[in-house]
């Protein structure tokens, strides 16, 4: 069941009327708690066990790490949960990878070795539920919130159907201290829960899937059949694509929440206006980001132990960033390109910071401050983006090089393809002026009225009907 689904339109009125007919936050919660296991198994109801093993093991380790005096026992506890979670996210994760891996190096010194005949199905959110797990006996271990002692509490804030597929990733001290209270759903919550869904159901089905269906796959799979202008359109398109697909996810999942009176972070601020590859990362997947910068960077030392340990610090940060997406050699090398675009910004920006540019210094940091440096930096971030979004995409290593050559733009002067359909430079201006005002003015309550009926009918009359699945449930 995805949020794009016909099931889940019958499954969420459902679950809405039964959890407000009901008085007492425990039935409420019960009920709740209820339904994210059946929305869990609905898509992977073989591994339903592997989320309640999780949350049963992380549920105990809090309350002993809480309940032990001494450093190593808690210490030791806190091992256990991290362990737990980090040890079935490999095994589902990484164990075909492995495998695969362990099989080419085993020819490569010119032994047999057969092909992997078994696969390996990978549970619904299973890296979003774990990195919850951990940030919550982390949390409880450093003393930023208390062990839960309500295993259904608990339990909901693991398995909260919302966010459970595709996140964001919510912490522990943001979600369960709204639990304390029994849940009241005030008038501005459904009016803004609607528009977020019904705005992130318009980029997912509308945007990201036309752009895909129609233009962006066939390219991508073929790009051979395809112009070098062509080639251009389709990684902005498909820049555009990922973006209303991911971030129109975690609309939906912030309108849900809050129709049952829940708030969740909010998941992106307007990437696509970042005018540095370090801006970019403060704006994109923000709880992953967050999550990695607070329980990975600065556990590692972040910034503390001088240059060369800051950027071992950061290329660890963003390998790690490239697998939890995914257990390919492209994700790996995505996440080393943008730890080294990282460790390259932060060193110019230390340098221009320090002094040590002498008399270029200030000149530089005046130019930094005009509209003209901003344009300049925000078309190279933006270029450098799409650039790293190839390799996730591209069929092949070959195929990637052909559409990263074309990005280069050697002959920008070719003029339009016409493999290029008319409508997809139109959508791209489309989500490029939302992005442009993302939310930051305020809408009078008669135009985001009128927007939800615009979209509603949009989806009926030219939508392509139920969505193919969110890229983010494959993570």
């Amino acid at each position: 069941m995805i949020f794009a689904s016909k099931a889940f339109f019958v499954f969420l009125p459902a679950v809405l009327v039964l959890y407000h007919l009901l008085r007492g936050t425990g039935h409420k919660y019960r009920v709740l708690l209820g339904a994210s296991w059946l929305f869990y198994a609905w898509l992977s109801p073989q591994y339903l066990w592997v989320i309640l093993l999780c949350t049963a093991i992380d549920y105990a380790a809090a309350l002993k790490i809480e309940a032990t005096p001494d450093d190593p026992g808690r210490r030791r506890w806190l091992l256990l949960s991290i362990a737990a979670n980090l040890g079935l996210l490999f095994a589902f994760k990484y164990t075909a990878f492995a495998a695969d891996n362990a099989i080419e190096l085993v020819r490569l010194f010119g032994l047999p070795a057969p092909d992997r005949t078994w696969d390996i199905l990978l549970p619904l959110g299973i890296s979003f539920h774990t990195f919850q797990g951990i940030s919550y006996t982390v949390d409880v271990y450093r003393r930023q919130i208390a062990a839960v002692r309500s295993f259904r509490d608990y339990a909901l804030f693991v398995a909260f159907f919302p966010q459970l597929a595709a996140g964001p990733i919510v912490r522990a001290v943001e979600f369960l201290p709204q639990m304390t209270t029994p849940p009241g759903v005030s008038a501005k919550q459904v009016a803004d829960g609607l528009h977020l869904f019904l705005g992130g159901l318009f980029k997912k089905l509308f945007l990201a899937d036309t752009l895909d269906q129609l233009f962006v796959s066939p390219v991508f799979a073929d790009p051979a059949a395809y112009d070098p202008t062509a080639h251009r359109w389709a990684c902005v398109a498909w820049a555009a694509q990922i973006y209303c697909d991911f971030s129109g996810y975690s609309d939906m999942a912030m309108g849900c929440a809050k129709w049952f009176g829940f708030e969740l972070p909010a998941n992106f601020d307007r990437p696509y206006l970042a005018t540095s590859i370090t801006d970019f990362w403060r704006r994109w997947h923000l709880s992953l980001s967050t999550w990695l910068r607070d329980y990975v960077y600065f556990p590692l030392g972040g910034s503390r132990g001088g240059p060369v340990r800051t950027y071992a610090n950061l290329m660890a940060v963003f390998v790690m960033c490239g697998l939890w997406h995914g257990a390919t050699w492209a994700w790996l090398v995505y996440g080393l390109y943008n730890g080294v675009l990282m460790s390259l910004h932060r060193a110019w920006d230390v340098w221009l910071r320090s002094g040590r540019a002498g008399g270029v210094s200030p000149l530089m940091n005046h130019i930094r401050e005009t509209w003209a440096w901003k344009l300049v930096a925000w078309a190279g971030t933006f270029w450098l983006v799409t650039a790293g979004l190839i390799l996730i995409r591209m069929p092949s290593w070959d195929a990637g090089g052909v559409l990263f050559q074309s990005l280069l733009g050697v002959d920008l002067l070719s003029g339009w393809s016409a493999a290029v359909p008319v409508w997809v430079p139109l959508f791209l201006a489309g989500i490029a002026a939302g992005h442009l005002l993302g939310g930051r003015w305020p809408v009078p309550a008669a135009v985001r009225a009128a927007a939800g009926v615009g979209m509603v009918v949009l989806l009926v009359v030219l939508g392509p009907g139920v969505g193919k699945t969110f890229i983010y449930l494959a993570f």
